[in-house]
């Protein structure tokens, strides 16, 4: 079941239950005689990635007829933070310096044979916490029922955001349901245009900003490709400017990730770009980036001092 961007739902007639959206991988844990599978979001399977979640005994136990859980895998970072960044190699199924990680699990929709499915959420969360035995590996995070305060909890401790669920819904596979809403956090940072990447057709001339983060020899770190909320007008006035300052080097520090195939068009780094993010991905370039606006009032300098986001 899939979340719906959505506005954080008000708690006064108990109709929402609230949870912390985790920075992490949504994954599936289905048992059967003992064993664990798990399983993505595109169906494949994962279980030797994450050999320690599997081999919990939070969910071989006593499960004989098969049962079908679903959570989160996370990485914390030094600040005890869920990291995409610092799960993204055990995805890529790297084990060198294997990281720390835990399968938190918030719903679950078949126990030792029976279809759980069609209960109300707040009764298969009951079912959760009675049937999973919370380890190294596992563990059954809370749900609350005051969102505002959980919204302002996550924010100061700098986590993703909250889902928001209504505790009558069933569990709908594969559905994008507004039974469940996801309200993140998105961070807003000022970042350098350093050029652009050029559209699939003449209608849209402008496919991508190239942004980055100034550095004190003058050159740019590669933040990432910024694709979205720039309006069709606005992308237009904007290509008008970025022609006018079109130049043949690189402003970026090379990168493996930099695009330069031939569409991209380099500019020098002199206008500033605010973009909306969801944090970073594992090879260090910004989630889900949006703009939000143009700075005039901001220079290469101000970034600079103020430093990445």
């Amino acid at each position: 079941m899939l979340t719906t961007p959505g506005d954080l739902p008000s708690s006064e007639d108990g109709a929402w239950a609230f949870e912390v959206k985790w920075d992490g991988m949504r994954a599936l844990a289905a048992t059967e005689g003992g064993r664990v599978r798990l399983t993505s979001r595109s169906e494949m399977d994962v279980t030797a990635r994450f050999r320690e979640i599997a081999e919990s005994t939070a969910f071989t136990g006593g499960i004989a007829r098969g049962s079908i859980f679903d959570g989160e895998i996370v990485a914390l970072d030094a600040a005890g933070r869920p990291s995409f960044s610092h799960l993204a190699p055990r995805i890529q199924g790297h084990r060198v310096n294997v990281v720390p990680i835990t399968y938190l699990v918030f719903d679950v929709l078949r126990w030792d044979g029976r279809d759980l499915l069609d209960l109300a959420y707040v009764e298969r969360r009951e079912i959760l916490h009675d049937v999973v035995e919370q380890g190294a590996f596992v563990a059954v995070p809370e749900s609350f029922d005051d969102g505002a305060a959980l919204w302002a909890t996550t924010a100061s401790q700098g986590l993703e955001g909250v889902v928001a669920k209504k505790v009558e819904s069933v569990y709908r596979p594969g559905v994008r349901s507004r039974d469940w809403l996801k309200v993140p956090h998105r961070r807003c940072h000022s970042y350098v245009i350093g050029g652009w990447k050029h559209g699939s057709s003449s209608s849209h001339p402008l496919a991508s900003l190239l942004v980055g983060t100034p550095t004190a020899d003058g050159l740019l770190v590669f933040d990432g490709a910024v694709g979205s909320g720039l309006a069709d007008g606005e992308s237009r006035t904007l290509l008008t400017v970025l022609t006018e300052i079109r130049r043949e080097e690189r402003p970026f520090h090379w990168a493996a990730s930099l695009p330069d195939d031939g569409t991209v068009t380099w500019t020098d780094p002199i206008l500033v770009v605010d973009v909306e993010h969801l944090g970073r991905t594992g090879n260090s370039l910004l989630r889900t980036p949006a703009v939000v606006r143009l700075r005039p009032d901001q220079s290469y300098e101000s970034v600079w001092q103020t430093g990445p986001g």
